[in-house]
């Protein structure tokens, strides 16, 4: 990080960077993020905080050992600097109980890492998910990530794969999406928690949204958007869809 308000002090564990994050929280940005990701049950075990202090991991090296050592903690808050310096962004108000974690990481990052199976791996090693369950769980979270990623903040319409030379078409939108620096920079978040019988996990993005009502229903539809959540619909308990079509939400059973 280039710089840091006076509020947020910078410190180390095992060479990993992160900074204590003290009176920087207003609340409206900690009602964006409750109506967002929801609040967690006062059953769930907090994170013990010191005042209104939180221990936020800001990495500016992001790379798939120290994302998966980092959830690996409870209560993990795990944000990318990005590069001017802090992210913009409701991460710093974002409640994470010991059994969940929260990611924010810059598209061009998200689009770059492959997400889904390394934030499956995190949830079996805790135990959260038994090996017969890993699978359908990665699926589902590819599918919400590429749609945060691609759809959300690059943008790129499903449409654009139905020019003649579509893939080509398309591979050169996303090349050419991420090499602005507004776009690349725009932030997706995962947030996980589980209890003992569901797992719940939280994709958004920053992009414009869209309209909820023209999801297709099932699978029949002729419909050549929103395909990807009949999918998803198809594999998980349930699926939710808020925020203007910015935050897709999907439970498991455990």
């Amino acid at each position: 990080m280039r710089s840091c308000p006076s509020s947020i002090r910078e410190a180390s564990i095992n060479t990993i960077p992160f900074s204590v994050v003290a009176d920087l929280i207003p609340a409206e940005a900690g009602g964006r993020c409750a109506a967002r990701f929801g609040a967690f049950d006062d059953a769930d075990e907090a994170v013990p905080e010191e005042g209104r202090c939180r221990r936020v991991l800001l990495v500016s090296d992001v790379d798939r050992e120290v994302l998966a050592t980092s959830l690996s903690e409870p209560g993990a808050v795990v944000v990318e600097a990005c590069e001017g310096g802090l992210p913009a962004g409701d991460w710093a108000a974002v409640s994470v109980p010991a059994n969940g974690f929260y990611l924010s990481l810059a598209t061009a990052t998200a689009f770059s890492l492959v997400l889904a199976p390394l934030v499956g791996g995190v949830l079996a090693a805790r135990r959260v998910l038994a090996s017969d369950k890993q699978s359908v769980v990665e699926l589902c979270l590819q599918e919400a990530v590429a749609n945060a990623v691609i759809h959300g903040n690059l943008g790129i319409s499903s449409s654009a794969k139905d020019h003649p030379e579509g893939y080509r078409v398309y591979s050169q939108l996303v090349n050419s999406r991420l090499g602005d620096l507004e776009l690349r920079q725009r932030r997706v978040e995962v947030f996980a928690r589980w209890s003992g019988g569901a797992l719940d996990i939280s994709v958004a993005d920053q992009g414009i949204g869209f309209d909820v009502a023209k999801l297709p229903a099932e699978i029949g539809s002729h419909s050549r958007s929103g395909r990807g959540f009949v999918f998803m619909r198809a594999l998980a308990g349930q699926v939710v869809v808020t925020d203007g079509g910015r935050c897709t939400s999907l439970r498991f059973e455990r």
